[in-house]
């Protein structure tokens, strides 16, 4: 006999349901992500619940690593003791969704997103810590700010962890740098794309990405499809020199995107400090 589909529990303030848990909205200015956990009747309830609690319990663990960036959503603590944590809501929505709804900003705000983006993807690595689902959607979009979401599916590992022995030893912590293909590419196009890796287990093949001609940060997306990085630090190292060989210049010869990219810092202030040694390489 076919097994009954899994009914979950009614929340207040219900958005969406996703792998590792249930979201819904707190006023306008917390979301609430509770574990997906099974009602008494369904089958195996036991094993699910365990799994979905260890799964929730190691994202509250990763925020608590990470503390305060802001590249990454702000995290709020746990609710209560259920299970559930309290994040920031972006009211923005996610990369997926404001790409094809708002028409493409500038060079210099695409830049900037993308440059707040990788302090947030090294953060995440420098603290052990592993994301495993990198994509524009767990890209969100707050207060004009990109912020890296959805901690999920991710590992943490203890602080003393060589992060790049892990990255030699375990094939799929790589996964994440697809990923940041994906997002980079969806930012400077201003074209969502994303790649499912683990439905193919593997990197993708050239006929299966667009194409990146003409595109700031061309290299550093093709580098990420080809699996030349051998871990995030690798990738943020190649991304810091493309910066002073590239962008620093081109922004130096430009003087409108130059102008663009001030203001834009000037209007988001929290990530001024993401800039400093930036703005001051191209005075």
């Amino acid at each position: 006999m076919a097994s009954s589909p899994l009914v979950m529990p009614y929340y207040p303030g219900f958005i969406t349901v996703g792998c590792s848990g249930i979201i819904c909205k707190v006023g306008d200015s917390y979301i609430v992500k509770h574990p997906k956990l099974a009602p008494p009747s369904a089958q195996q309830r036991e094993a699910y619940n365990e799994m979905q609690l260890e799964m929730i319990g190691i994202e509250r663990q990763i925020y608590e690593r990470l503390g305060q960036h802001d590249s990454i959503i702000q995290y709020h603590g746990p609710l209560d003791d259920s299970g559930a944590i309290k994040l920031a809501y972006a009211k923005q929505g996610d990369l997926e969704d404001y790409i094809p709804r708002n028409k493409m900003p500038s060079k210099a705000v695409r830049i900037a997103w993308i440059r707040s983006l990788m302090s947030g993807f090294h953060h995440i690595y420098s603290s052990k810590v592993l994301h495993y689902d990198i994509k524009p959607n767990n890209i969100l979009i707050h207060e004009g700010s990109v912020k890296i979401t959805d901690f999920g599916n991710g590992l943490i590992f203890p602080l003393d962890t060589d992060m790049e022995k892990v990255y030699t030893e375990d094939p799929h912590a790589k996964v994440d740098l697809s990923g940041i293909g994906c997002v980079v590419y969806s930012i400077s196009a201003w074209r969502v794309f994303h790649y499912e890796y683990f439905e193919e287990d593997r990197f993708p093949r050239p006929d299966e990405v667009p194409d990146t001609e003409a595109l700031v940060y061309r290299e550093i997306i093709d580098k990420c499809w080809r699996n030349e990085y051998y871990s995030i630090r690798s990738l943020y190292e190649d991304f810091q020199k493309h910066e002073k060989e590239i962008i620093i210049p081109d922004l130096e010869k430009d003087g409108k995107l130059r102008m663009e990219f001030m203001l834009w810092f000037c209007a988001v202030p929290s990530l001024l400090f993401l800039s400093g040694q930036f703005l001051a390489d191209f005075r």
